[in-house]
């Protein structure tokens, strides 16, 4: 995903995942998040603007 990243996780890490997204989105409205339920699994998407792609790498690390 070219403005943003997609990770996968256990579901039963759900509530903590949504806890951390909106703290995020309090302190830094710009980046959006999603989190889609899909069985055993929760997806995570964030998306930051095109300049802020080097925020995702301080988040997240590098895809590397």
């Amino acid at each position: 995903m070219p403005e943003g990243l997609r990770l996968t996780l256990p579901v039963d890490r759900v509530t903590r995942i949504a806890e951390l997204a909106a703290a995020e989105q309090e302190c830094c409205p710009f980046f959006g998040f999603r989190l889609h339920l899909d069985g055993p699994y929760l997806h995570l998407e964030v998306r930051a603007p095109a300049d802020g792609g080097a925020l995702l790498t301080d988040l997240f690390g590098s895809a590397d």
